[in-house]
């Protein structure tokens, strides 16, 4: 680790802590205005890996991000395609800015008028910043781990993705009965604060720190093959953009074009065919709990991204969960266990979420399975047929 960036951290840490904060600054004054995107991810990598709790981190870079604006706008990055993906972020990014300024002042005037209800329209709509949420974790964020092992730090910002959509549930919540209202003001005005300086700082990191350095990173194919990703998301905000037209990987194939399976052999074409009419969502993680494989059904319950391919199965879930992660795939590779379910209600479904250990005949673990399914209809079926 670099001097600088050793200094970076002391200063991090100590802004938590000073109480002059206007003397620390001075004293790391030329640092600061110097600082460039990739010092911070340097910087909050190595904090995480120190032991730096990611709700601790989550909580200070709205504080961070202003302390270092003025060094952070001096870099120049590459510039963008338009019309690809990281134009796409971006003007997502700033129409829900603008969608999140014009909701300002009638949030601070919540209780006048009829401006409850425009809140609470402008808060459904800007409920849409969830998809744009979306397409950062699972596109951009594995991207960019494969391109630099700085970019690890980034479970921080999904840290923050996970606060701004529990601040969106509960604002929801606080909001639906308005035969109560009297009784959730205080709480309601303390979410919505949350909510608009949480945006507000994932706004200006995206500005000043995530786009730009995503702009060295990439190359006009690598963008342009993340765009055809965010499809399957959709967009917010923005018109659609057009479709790239990118050629298609050549499917790998065996012998004769087929692959023995030992109890009959198929060609690719047959295997992706049956993978993607099964009605539920696969998922495989191997021995080394990276992303393998991941099946494209219909109506999939949670989105994939090609991205995902090769990444820690640690890294795509927020940093809050890991150790259920964990939890499970110890237990599957020790052999004390063999499947994990799980259930929840979302989107009006009812899904079933099980984990299976994969081994060979020898009992060597190979990886694990991941099968999602939407179970209403079948937990409703009575009777025979």
């Amino acid at each position: 680790m670099s001097q600088r960036i050793q200094q970076l951290i002391a200063y991090a840490d100590a802004l938590r802590t000073t109480n002059d904060k206007n003397a620390l600054y001075l004293a790391n004054k030329e640092l600061i205005q110097s600082v460039t995107p990739f010092d911070i991810f340097d910087m909050q990598t190595a904090r995480i890996e120190a032991g730096l709790d990611h709700g601790d981190a989550a909580d200070q870079v709205g504080m961070l991000v202003n302390v270092f604006y003025n060094g952070l706008i001096k870099f120049e990055g590459k510039r963008i395609i338009q019309g690809g993906f990281l134009d796409t972020v971006k003007l997502e990014n700033d129409a829900a800015q603008k969608k999140l300024l014009a909701l300002q002042p009638i949030i601070l005037h919540i209780q006048e008028e009829d401006n409850f209800q425009k809140v609470k329209a402008g808060i459904e709509e800007l409920s849409g910043y969830k998809v744009h949420m979306k397409k950062l974790e699972n596109i951009l964020f594995p991207s960019l781990e494969k391109a630099h092992h700085r970019y690890k730090g980034l479970s921080i910002m999904w840290t923050l993705h996970d606060q701004v959509r529990q601040n969106f549930k509960t604002i929801a919540k606080l909001m639906a009965d308005e035969t109560k209202l009297d009784e959730v003001w205080d709480e309601l005005k303390v979410e919505l604060g949350y909510l608009y300086t949480r945006m507000a700082s994932l706004h200006q990191m995206q500005a000043t720190i995530l786009i730009p350095a995503a702009s060295v990173e990439f190359d006009y194919e690598q963008d342009l093959a993340m765009l055809k990703e965010s499809f399957e998301y959709g967009f917010v905000f923005i018109p659609e953009p057009l479709m790239p037209h990118l050629p298609e990987p050549t499917p790998v194939e065996f012998e004769n074009g087929t692959v023995d399976l030992g109890t009959g052999k198929l060609n690719v074409e047959q295997l992706i065919g049956i993978f993607s009419s099964m009605p539920v969502d696969l998922t495989f993680v191997n021995a080394d709990d990276k992303v393998a494989f991941f099946s494209r059904p219909k109506d999939r319950i949670f989105p994939r991204s090609i991205s995902i391919i090769g990444r820690d199965v640690r890294n795509c879930h927020p940093a809050n969960s890991v150790y259920m992660v964990e939890d499970i795939l110890r237990g599957f590779k020790s052999g004390k266990r063999n499947v994990e379910s799980f259930w929840i209600h979302m989107r009006g479904k009812f899904i079933l979420i099980q984990y299976f250990a994969i081994r060979n005949d020898a009992g060597e673990y190979l990886g694990t399975l991941e099968f999602s399914q939407e179970i209403s209809e079948i937990k409703a079926l009575e009777g025979e047929k």
